[in-house]
């Protein structure tokens, strides 16, 4: 199947997905390696369908970064990176050059990139790697698991082959906030509507389940009632809600009321300016051929079962494994409640834990497992007026550091105009102390020796600095 026939996005992804398909039909096994959050559980789930469908055997692992001693184990003839592996590209051609590799991925290329050098036997799918602007720049525009569906979709001998994996690319673009009514993923979207695999609807955004809990719980949309329980029952009272009845069981008016209402709460808050009836309303997705339909469930389960550890159990969801539902519930509700306890901390500190510098806000996490997400709520919510860099520091270990910014600021909306690239000052600073980093220009990781903090942050805040004084992006 001629993949430009249905996504006419780019002809670099176009011819990249096409020539990695022809690669994956000459094995008869492959070792697939991915991201341990939303996108790449489900970018590895996408492609582990595909190949169980194809015939073709396969191992799956589930890391949180690419290090030497594991690249240099891999043995496979083929291997397929999924959600990573473009920041690794010199580690990747040292080691796998023997090797027949598919990288697929969607995260900005490092500064000095060897693409141009990789082996006749890679194949890098990544829409940044364009030699057109217009083209390169819809790399934030599509998450790997869409990515991996164009794979998938390309790989089938049928016409309509691998459709019903359209419902994990959507969770994949859910867990890294891509909107879905543009580029690659509105194509996805449109094609899986019409084939019954997604439905769509208006609604509150808060998932599924007893309305009491979902208020209790819910961090993004961050609501100002966040873990307080007393609150939460309070507020249900006022406005008349039973909080044990399940969201989808509102009637039209009284979605209405409690949305008006818990849009009112943010009035006068610190959150209230950010939490606007776009981000608390609107639409929802229904993932027909999943074993937890509500797309924003399904994605927040499978990026739990990651943060956990427990990966295996989120590829068990992507298989459809209806078994793994319970325990997957449990680890979210889990992880929930570590993020609130962790927000509460935040919130009641007497002396703010978190440290503000000209160009940023930063602190020290301490529960484990947590920091993109923490970032990414007070970023979008709560901070948003600089990037929020959260690290996360473990005696004997490297520290690991997620940082995030509004997309105000990316979008060059600030008061000089000027746009901020995490992707880039992630990479430089995280260079500087003798570590690594990289990633979006609104969403970026990195991991520095466990002594490097203050060094780092340091020079963070000097490269951020150094970007809003640049000329204003035209």
């Amino acid at each position: 199947m001629n993949v430009h026939s249905i996504y006419c996005n780019t002809m670099t992804v176009q011819k990249a997905v096409e020539k990695g398909v022809k690669i994956i039909k000459k094995h008869e096994y492959a070792r697939v390696v991915s991201h341990y959050d939303a996108d790449g559980i489900t970018s590895a789930g996408i492609i582990c369908n595909a190949l169980l469908r194809q015939g073709i055997q396969f191992h799956t692992t589930i890391v949180s970064n690419l290090e030497q001693p594991f690249i240099q184990g891999l043995n496979e003839e083929l291997i397929i990176f999924c959600d990573m592996g473009t920041a690794q590209l010199d580690l990747l051609r040292e080691y796998l050059k023997e090797k027949a590799v598919i990288i697929i991925d969607h995260h900005m290329p490092p500064l000095i990139s060897p693409t141009s050098s990789l082996p006749d036997s890679f194949v890098h799918i990544n829409p940044y790697l364009s030699t057109s602007k217009n083209e390169s720049e819809g790399g934030s525009e599509v998450c790997a698991a869409g990515l991996s569906y164009l794979v998938a979709r390309c790989l089938s001998d049928d016409e309509k082959g691998n459709i019903d994996l359209a419902g994990l690319a959507v969770a994949g673009a859910l867990g890294d906030k891509i909107e879905m009514d543009r580029g690659i993923h509105k194509m996805i979207l449109d094609e899986a509507i019409k084939a019954h695999v997604i439905s769509v609807k208006n609604g509150l955004k808060l998932g599924d389940g007893k309305i009491r809990e979902l208020i209790l719980f819910s961090t993004d949309p961050y609501i100002p009632l966040v873990g307080k329980a007393e609150w939460v029952d309070a507020f249900l009272k006022k406005v008349d809600i039973e909080g044990d009845r399940n969201i989808s069981d509102l009637e039209e008016e009284e979605e209405r009321r409690l949305t008006a209402a818990l849009l009112s709460l943010s009035e006068g808050s610190k959150s209230g300016e950010y939490l606007d009836k776009d981000a608390l309303v609107g639409t929802t997705y229904i993932l027909n051929s999943e074993v937890v339909k509500n797309g924003i469930d399904f994605m927040r389960m499978v990026d739990a079962c990651g943060r956990f550890g427990k990966a295996g159990i989120g590829i068990g969801l992507c298989l459809r494994e209806k078994k793994m539902v319970a325990e997957a519930t449990s680890l979210y509700t889990k992880f929930q409640s570590k993020l609130v306890s962790e927000l509460n901390r935040i919130e009641s500190a007497e002396d703010t834990e978190i440290k503000e510098l000209p160009n940023i806000f930063y602190f020290y996490v301490h529960e484990g497992g947590i920091t993109g997400v923490l970032a990414g709520i007070l970023a979008e919510y709560l901070y948003t007026e600089k990037p929020v860099i959260v690290l996360n520091k473990k005696a004997g270990a490297e520290t690991k550091i997620s940082a995030r910014c509004n997309k105000k600021l990316l979008s060059g909306e600030g008061d000089k105009g000027n746009r901020i690239d995490l992707a880039k000052a992630m990479e430089k600073a995280s260079k500087e102390v003798e570590g690594f980093g990289g990633g979006h220009p609104v969403a970026a990781g990195a991991s520095i020796p466990e002594e490097a903090g203050d060094k780092f942050i340091a020079a963070l805040d000097r490269i951020i600095g150094e970007q809003l004084d640049a000329s204003p992006a035209q």
